[in-house]
Protein backbone atom coordinates (compact mmCIF):
# COMPACT_ATOMS: atom_id res chain seq x y z
CA UNK A 1 0.00 0.00 0.00
CA UNK A 2 1.72 3.36 -1.04
CA UNK A 3 2.29 5.62 1.77
CA UNK A 4 -0.08 8.64 1.19
CA UNK A 5 1.54 12.42 0.81
CA UNK A 6 -0.11 13.39 4.03
CA UNK A 7 -1.66 11.57 7.23
CA UNK A 8 -3.05 13.63 9.66
CA UNK A 9 -4.93 12.01 12.61
CA UNK A 10 -7.14 13.58 14.98
CA UNK A 11 -5.24 16.84 15.55
CA UNK A 12 -5.92 19.54 18.32
CA UNK A 13 -4.26 22.76 18.73
CA UNK A 14 -5.00 24.49 21.90
CA UNK A 15 -3.77 28.16 22.74
CA UNK A 16 -3.41 29.60 26.42
CA UNK A 17 -4.64 27.81 29.98
CA UNK A 18 -7.62 27.09 31.70
CA UNK A 19 -10.29 29.76 31.19
CA UNK A 20 -8.51 31.73 28.61
CA UNK A 21 -7.42 28.43 26.32
CA UNK A 22 -8.76 28.69 22.65
CA UNK A 23 -9.02 25.61 20.92
CA UNK A 24 -8.06 26.81 17.74
CA UNK A 25 -7.99 23.10 15.40
CA UNK A 26 -10.21 20.49 17.30
CA UNK A 27 -10.06 16.65 16.13
CA UNK A 28 -9.04 17.40 12.22
CA UNK A 29 -8.25 14.16 10.48
CA UNK A 30 -7.47 13.82 6.81
CA UNK A 31 -5.30 11.68 3.77
CA UNK A 32 -3.89 13.46 1.30
CA UNK A 33 -2.55 11.15 -1.86
CA UNK A 34 0.45 12.08 -3.63
CA UNK A 35 -0.29 14.04 -7.07
CA UNK A 36 -3.28 15.53 -5.31
CA UNK A 37 -4.14 19.13 -5.12
CA UNK A 38 -5.68 19.67 -1.93
CA UNK A 39 -7.81 22.65 -1.13
CA UNK A 40 -8.41 23.81 2.76
CA UNK A 41 -11.53 26.46 2.40
CA UNK A 42 -13.27 28.59 5.30
CA UNK A 43 -14.11 31.77 6.55
CA UNK A 44 -10.74 33.73 8.21
CA UNK A 45 -10.15 32.10 11.60
CA UNK A 46 -11.32 29.11 10.91
CA UNK A 47 -8.74 26.80 11.46
CA UNK A 48 -6.74 26.65 8.05
CA UNK A 49 -3.34 28.11 8.68
CA UNK A 50 -2.99 26.35 12.30
CA UNK A 51 -4.02 23.46 10.38
CA UNK A 52 -1.29 23.68 7.83
CA UNK A 53 1.24 24.71 10.24
CA UNK A 54 0.90 21.88 12.59
CA UNK A 55 0.96 19.89 9.29
CA UNK A 56 5.02 21.11 8.63
CA UNK A 57 5.85 21.29 12.37
CA UNK A 58 5.87 24.68 12.62
CA UNK A 59 3.45 24.34 15.68
CA UNK A 60 3.19 21.22 17.70
CA UNK A 61 -0.07 19.89 17.79
CA UNK A 62 -1.52 19.37 21.63
CA UNK A 63 -3.11 16.24 20.48
CA UNK A 64 -3.24 14.20 17.86
CA UNK A 65 -0.48 12.93 15.07
CA UNK A 66 0.85 13.85 11.21
CA UNK A 67 2.84 11.90 9.15
CA UNK A 68 4.70 13.53 5.73
CA UNK A 69 5.45 10.74 3.14
CA UNK A 70 5.91 8.82 6.36
CA UNK A 71 8.16 10.59 8.66
CA UNK A 72 6.70 12.79 11.60
CA UNK A 73 7.47 16.81 11.29
CA UNK A 74 7.79 16.29 15.07
CA UNK A 75 10.62 13.73 14.82
CA UNK A 76 13.98 16.21 15.05
CA UNK A 77 16.64 13.28 13.72
CA UNK A 78 14.39 13.51 10.42
CA UNK A 79 13.75 17.14 10.11
CA UNK A 80 16.33 17.69 7.84
CA UNK A 81 15.44 14.98 5.25
CA UNK A 82 11.56 16.50 5.32
CA UNK A 83 12.75 20.00 4.79
CA UNK A 84 13.91 18.95 1.60
CA UNK A 85 10.93 17.12 0.62
CA UNK A 86 8.59 20.24 1.81
CA UNK A 87 7.75 24.05 0.04
CA UNK A 88 6.44 26.10 1.95
CA UNK A 89 4.30 29.25 0.38
CA UNK A 90 3.38 31.37 3.80
CA UNK A 91 0.35 33.85 3.26
CA UNK A 92 2.54 36.52 4.63
CA UNK A 93 5.19 37.47 1.84
CA UNK A 94 8.59 37.12 2.69
CA UNK A 95 10.93 38.43 0.49
CA UNK A 96 13.97 40.66 0.37
CA UNK A 97 13.39 44.06 -0.59
CA UNK A 98 16.84 45.20 -1.00
CA UNK A 99 17.58 42.36 -3.31
CA UNK A 100 17.02 41.62 -6.78
CA UNK A 101 14.24 38.91 -7.74
CA UNK A 102 17.31 36.57 -8.47
CA UNK A 103 19.20 37.27 -5.47
CA UNK A 104 16.11 36.24 -3.81
CA UNK A 105 16.30 33.33 -5.50
CA UNK A 106 19.74 32.65 -5.39
CA UNK A 107 19.52 33.26 -1.20
CA UNK A 108 16.65 30.81 -1.43
CA UNK A 109 18.78 28.38 -3.26
CA UNK A 110 21.88 28.99 -1.12
CA UNK A 111 19.80 28.26 1.96
CA UNK A 112 18.87 25.02 0.76
CA UNK A 113 22.64 24.43 -0.48
CA UNK A 114 21.76 23.20 -3.86
CA UNK A 115 24.71 23.19 -6.06
CA UNK A 116 25.33 25.52 -8.43
CA UNK A 117 24.31 24.43 -11.77
CA UNK A 118 21.34 22.76 -10.31
CA UNK A 119 20.40 25.91 -8.61
CA UNK A 120 21.18 28.06 -11.96
CA UNK A 121 18.75 26.07 -14.03
CA UNK A 122 15.73 25.79 -11.29
CA UNK A 123 16.07 29.65 -11.16
CA UNK A 124 15.71 30.26 -14.76
CA UNK A 125 13.26 27.45 -14.82
CA UNK A 126 11.18 29.08 -12.46
CA UNK A 127 10.70 32.46 -13.33
CA UNK A 128 10.05 32.08 -16.67
CA UNK A 129 7.20 29.80 -15.77
CA UNK A 130 6.11 32.40 -13.22
CA UNK A 131 6.39 35.15 -15.67
CA UNK A 132 9.21 37.15 -13.80
CA UNK A 133 11.91 37.23 -16.64
CA UNK A 134 11.60 40.73 -17.25
CA UNK A 135 11.93 41.68 -13.98
CA UNK A 136 14.57 39.78 -12.70
CA UNK A 137 17.47 42.07 -11.89
CA UNK A 138 14.72 44.50 -10.57
CA UNK A 139 14.38 44.87 -6.76
CA UNK A 140 12.01 43.36 -4.78
CA UNK A 141 10.76 46.69 -3.41
CA UNK A 142 9.60 48.15 -7.23
CA UNK A 143 8.00 45.29 -7.65
CA UNK A 144 4.10 45.42 -7.84
CA UNK A 145 1.87 43.27 -5.02
CA UNK A 146 1.27 40.74 -7.53
CA UNK A 147 4.91 40.05 -8.61
CA UNK A 148 5.93 40.08 -5.16
CA UNK A 149 3.77 37.46 -4.50
CA UNK A 150 4.68 35.48 -7.46
CA UNK A 151 8.24 35.89 -6.44
CA UNK A 152 6.98 34.42 -2.96
CA UNK A 153 5.58 30.93 -4.53
CA UNK A 154 8.70 30.43 -6.39
CA UNK A 155 11.36 30.99 -3.40
CA UNK A 156 9.09 28.22 -1.54
CA UNK A 157 10.01 25.67 -4.08
CA UNK A 158 13.19 26.51 -4.96
CA UNK A 159 14.75 22.94 -3.99
CA UNK A 160 12.20 20.88 -5.43
CA UNK A 161 9.91 19.91 -2.87
CA UNK A 162 7.05 16.74 -3.45
CA UNK A 163 4.66 18.59 -0.78
CA UNK A 164 4.04 21.84 -1.42
CA UNK A 165 1.81 23.79 1.32
CA UNK A 166 0.17 27.17 -0.10
CA UNK A 167 -1.23 29.38 2.60
CA UNK A 168 -3.49 31.88 0.90
CA UNK A 169 -1.69 31.91 -2.52
CA UNK A 170 -3.72 34.88 -3.67
CA UNK A 171 -5.07 37.76 -1.72
CA UNK A 172 -5.16 41.18 -3.19
CA UNK A 173 -4.39 39.92 -6.74
CA UNK A 174 -5.67 41.34 -9.65
CA UNK A 175 -7.21 38.86 -12.19
CA UNK A 176 -4.40 38.58 -13.95
CA UNK A 177 -2.15 37.75 -11.34
CA UNK A 178 -4.45 35.46 -9.84
CA UNK A 179 -4.94 33.28 -12.96
CA UNK A 180 -1.19 33.41 -13.25
CA UNK A 181 -1.14 32.02 -9.88
CA UNK A 182 -3.72 29.19 -10.28
CA UNK A 183 -2.19 27.98 -13.40
CA UNK A 184 1.13 27.58 -11.99
CA UNK A 185 0.16 26.16 -9.18
CA UNK A 186 -2.10 23.44 -11.21
CA UNK A 187 0.86 22.31 -13.39
CA UNK A 188 2.51 21.65 -10.19
CA UNK A 189 0.13 18.77 -9.99
CA UNK A 190 -0.63 18.28 -13.70
CA UNK A 191 2.71 18.33 -15.24
CA UNK A 192 5.24 17.55 -12.39
CA UNK A 193 3.09 15.01 -10.11
CA UNK A 194 3.92 17.22 -7.16
CA UNK A 195 0.89 17.22 -4.09
CA UNK A 196 -0.25 20.37 -3.49
CA UNK A 197 -2.01 22.13 -0.18
CA UNK A 198 -3.99 24.72 -0.64
CA UNK A 199 -5.44 26.91 2.16
CA UNK A 200 -8.22 29.86 0.96
CA UNK A 201 -11.55 31.58 1.54
CA UNK A 202 -11.88 31.96 -1.94
CA UNK A 203 -14.55 29.72 -2.87
CA UNK A 204 -13.82 30.24 -6.82
CA UNK A 205 -10.22 29.30 -5.97
CA UNK A 206 -11.36 26.31 -4.33
CA UNK A 207 -14.14 24.67 -6.83
CA UNK A 208 -11.30 25.48 -9.87
CA UNK A 209 -8.64 24.02 -8.38
CA UNK A 210 -8.75 21.22 -5.88
CA UNK A 211 -9.42 17.33 -6.51
CA UNK A 212 -11.17 17.26 -3.16
CA UNK A 213 -12.00 19.99 -0.77
CA UNK A 214 -12.41 20.09 2.98
CA UNK A 215 -14.66 22.81 4.33
CA UNK A 216 -13.18 23.38 7.68
CA UNK A 217 -15.09 26.32 10.24
CA UNK A 218 -14.34 26.99 13.94
CA UNK A 219 -11.29 24.21 13.78
CA UNK A 220 -13.67 21.48 13.00
CA UNK A 221 -13.94 19.87 9.07
CA UNK A 222 -17.14 20.15 8.29
CA UNK A 223 -17.42 17.83 4.91
CA UNK A 224 -14.65 16.56 2.58
CA UNK A 225 -15.23 15.67 -0.98
CA UNK A 226 -14.91 16.61 -4.56
CA UNK A 227 -16.18 19.94 -5.75
CA UNK A 228 -18.70 18.67 -8.03
CA UNK A 229 -19.86 16.22 -4.93
CA UNK A 230 -20.43 18.91 -2.34
CA UNK A 231 -22.35 20.74 -4.17
CA UNK A 232 -24.30 18.37 -5.43
CA UNK A 233 -24.81 17.40 -1.89
CA UNK A 234 -26.86 20.25 -1.37
CA UNK A 235 -29.69 19.95 -4.14
CA UNK A 236 -30.73 19.92 -7.91
CA UNK A 237 -31.50 23.33 -9.67
CA UNK A 238 -30.80 26.38 -10.20
CA UNK A 239 -30.35 29.39 -7.46
CA UNK A 240 -32.31 32.28 -8.14
CA UNK A 241 -31.14 35.35 -5.96
CA UNK A 242 -33.74 38.16 -4.98
CA UNK A 243 -33.52 41.09 -2.91
CA UNK A 244 -36.56 43.05 -2.52
CA UNK A 245 -36.75 46.49 -1.30
CA UNK A 246 -38.43 45.62 1.99
CA UNK A 247 -36.07 43.53 4.36
CA UNK A 248 -38.38 43.19 6.74
CA UNK A 249 -39.95 41.45 4.60
CA UNK A 250 -37.58 38.94 4.03
CA UNK A 251 -39.37 36.30 6.35
CA UNK A 252 -42.74 36.38 5.26
CA UNK A 253 -41.13 35.95 1.12
CA UNK A 254 -39.41 32.77 2.29
CA UNK A 255 -42.51 31.55 3.42
CA UNK A 256 -44.20 31.83 0.48
CA UNK A 257 -41.57 31.10 -1.58
CA UNK A 258 -41.18 27.95 0.46
CA UNK A 259 -44.64 26.78 -0.44
CA UNK A 260 -43.48 27.34 -4.37
CA UNK A 261 -43.62 24.55 -7.22
CA UNK A 262 -40.40 23.35 -7.63
CA UNK A 263 -38.74 24.88 -4.92
CA UNK A 264 -36.11 22.95 -3.15
CA UNK A 265 -35.01 25.39 -0.51
CA UNK A 266 -35.07 29.29 0.42
CA UNK A 267 -32.35 30.78 2.57
CA UNK A 268 -31.97 34.23 3.56
CA UNK A 269 -28.04 35.58 3.79
CA UNK A 270 -26.90 38.89 2.94
CA UNK A 271 -30.35 40.66 3.05
CA UNK A 272 -31.01 38.27 -0.18
CA UNK A 273 -33.02 35.64 -0.73
CA UNK A 274 -31.52 32.14 -2.67
CA UNK A 275 -34.35 30.35 -4.13
CA UNK A 276 -33.20 26.87 -5.11
CA UNK A 277 -35.59 25.90 -8.19
CA UNK A 278 -36.40 23.07 -10.53
CA UNK A 279 -36.99 24.22 -13.66
CA UNK A 280 -37.00 28.01 -13.00
CA UNK A 281 -36.95 30.11 -16.37
CA UNK A 282 -40.59 28.68 -17.42
CA UNK A 283 -41.33 29.07 -13.40
CA UNK A 284 -39.97 32.60 -13.18
CA UNK A 285 -43.06 34.94 -14.08
CA UNK A 286 -44.92 32.98 -11.34
CA UNK A 287 -41.68 33.30 -8.85
CA UNK A 288 -41.79 36.94 -9.00
CA UNK A 289 -45.45 37.18 -8.41
CA UNK A 290 -44.79 35.77 -5.18
CA UNK A 291 -42.99 38.67 -4.44
CA UNK A 292 -44.77 41.09 -5.89
CA UNK A 293 -48.01 39.80 -3.77
CA UNK A 294 -46.27 40.58 -1.03
CA UNK A 295 -46.23 44.34 -2.12
CA UNK A 296 -42.47 44.61 -2.45
CA UNK A 297 -40.42 45.81 -5.21
CA UNK A 298 -37.88 43.46 -6.38
CA UNK A 299 -34.69 45.41 -6.48
CA UNK A 300 -32.40 42.97 -7.68
CA UNK A 301 -32.58 39.08 -9.55
CA UNK A 302 -30.06 36.75 -10.85
CA UNK A 303 -29.59 33.29 -11.63
CA UNK A 304 -26.58 31.22 -11.42
CA UNK A 305 -25.74 27.63 -10.31
CA UNK A 306 -24.60 26.36 -7.19
CA UNK A 307 -21.15 27.21 -5.08
CA UNK A 308 -18.86 25.84 -2.57
CA UNK A 309 -20.05 29.02 -0.67
CA UNK A 310 -23.71 28.03 -1.25
CA UNK A 311 -22.09 24.64 0.43
CA UNK A 312 -20.63 26.25 3.20
CA UNK A 313 -24.32 28.39 4.07
CA UNK A 314 -26.31 25.49 3.90
CA UNK A 315 -23.76 24.06 6.72
CA UNK A 316 -23.74 27.12 8.77
CA UNK A 317 -26.14 29.64 7.73
CA UNK A 318 -23.58 32.38 7.04
CA UNK A 319 -21.52 33.21 4.39
CA UNK A 320 -17.77 32.55 4.16
CA UNK A 321 -17.42 36.74 3.53
CA UNK A 322 -19.23 37.03 7.33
Amino acid sequence: MEIPAIEVIDIHKTYGKGDSAVEAVRGVSLTINKGELFGFLGPNGAGKTTSLRVMVGLLEQTKGEVQILGISPNDRHARDELKSKIGIIPQDISIYEDLTVLENMWFMAHAYKLPPELAEKRIDTLIKEIGLVEKRKSLARTLSGGQKRRLNLIMGIIHDPLVILCDEPTPGLDPQSRVAVWKFVTNLVTEEGKTVVLTTHFMEEADRLSDRVAIIDHGKILVLDTPEKLKASIGEGDLVEIEISDNEKLEAAKEALTEFKGVQEVNITDNLLTVRCLDVIPRMAALLNVIEDLGVDIEHLGIRNTTLEDVFINLTGRSLRD
